[in-house]
């Protein structure tokens, strides 16, 4: 079980103008991560600290550890260095410290630091997830921990401590997939998979897999008909009454072809559901030539129109968000064959 680290320095003596000065205790378990939001993407902050009356605990990372994608425990580590990044270290202030003393282009001359102590070795881990979604955004939890740490004052004592260090959590955000320039442009280059167990019968389940993500298209198979369309598409209703569906579910953990298919997801597991409203499904098929075996390939261009979605934000439908229409999206391509 994780326990908070309790950096514990007696016996450390560092000199200052007052004489002596013992540092007992240093406690940054209920105090929240700040950064100077000097960057015009957070995932680029490098620079954190905690606040604490005359304390601060600041910690500069590497560039690149923060992205707007949902990671493995464990994936995303890096090690504290002593002569570069990441690096941890502890200061003990003359006075109450303020954000403006780390975040200004010249910091003010009071307080003053009476007492550091670096970061000497450590692992610095962030498990990053959607914690929200909203019409426009999703929004990412960084949470950052360090395990392993040894810590060194002026006179080069040394404290190790092998338990977990919750340094906490920062947020950043970006635009979720229908709210892009291009909605659900992200998906583009990705192949439609089928799910082996139908929705319903007569209905053929595609999806989609991005990261934290998924797209799924509950079709009639009918559509999918191997023979060419010409200039005149087929067409079924994306509308709340008829088993068509569109869905653009947001998870809290990486996506599986499982989820997709409804066969191992949680409603805990379910951070944003966007449904279809209304719209249309269209495809249009065209046929190759037969090949060597004498097999024909039917490719079925798959477009929505006038998609309306809905952002089920929980079980009470007066929360629920509607999003601006969508006018075209292309779903993607399948090909099947006649054999």
């Amino acid at each position: 079980m994780k326990r908070v680290l309790f950096l514990s320095f007696l016996a450390m003596l560092c000199s200052c103008d007052d004489g002596d000065l013992q540092i007992e205790a240093v406690n940054f378990d209920d105090v929240g991560i700040d950064s100077c939001n000097n960057v015009d993407d957070a995932t680029e902050t490098t620079f954190f600290f905690k606040t604490d009356g005359d304390e601060a605990l600041l910690l500069t990372l590497n560039g690149g550890l923060l992205e707007n994608t949902t990671s493995l425990d464990g994936s995303i580590t890096s090690s504290i260095s002593t002569t570069g990044t990441p690096q941890l270290l502890y200061r003990l202030f003359t006075d109450d410290v303020s954000e403006s003393y780390f975040c200004d282009a010249v910091p003010p001359l009071e307080p003053t630091v009476l007492a550091e102590n670096f970061a000497t070795g450590g692992e610095i881990t962030i498990l990053t997830n959607v914690s929200s979604v909203t019409a426009g955004d999703k929004i990412y939890n960084h949470n950052i921990t360090i395990s392993d740490l040894s810590l060194t004052n002026d006179s080069g004592e040394r404290l190790t401590d092998t338990s977990i260090l919750e340094y906490g959590d920062f947020n950043t955000s970006t635009s979720n997939s229908p709210s892009l320039e291009v909605p659900f442009s992200n998906y583009g280059n990705i192949a439609i998979s089928i799910c082996g167990t139908p929705p319903t019968d007569n209905f053929v389940r595609l999806y989609k897999l991005l990261n934290d993500e998924f797209i799924s298209l509950d079709a009639p198979t009918s559509l999918f008909a191997n023979s060419p369309t010409g200039e005149t598409p087929r067409i079924d209703s994306l509308k709340t009454t008829t088993q068509s569906q569109f869905k653009n579910t947001v998870l809290n953990v990486l996506a599986t072809a499982d989820m997709a298919c409804s066969t191992s997801i949680t409603q805990e597991m379910i951070v944003g559901d966007f449904s279809s409203i209304d719209g249309a499904i269209k495809v249009s098929t065209t046929a190759s030539e037969p090949n060597a075996d004498g097999i024909v390939s039917y490719t079925h261009t798959i477009t929505l129109d006038g998609l309306s979605l809905l952002l089920k934000r929980d079980t009470d439908e007066s929360n629920d968000v509607t999003l601006e229409e969508i006018e075209t999206m292309t779903f993607g391509t399948l090909v099947t064959t006649d054999q």
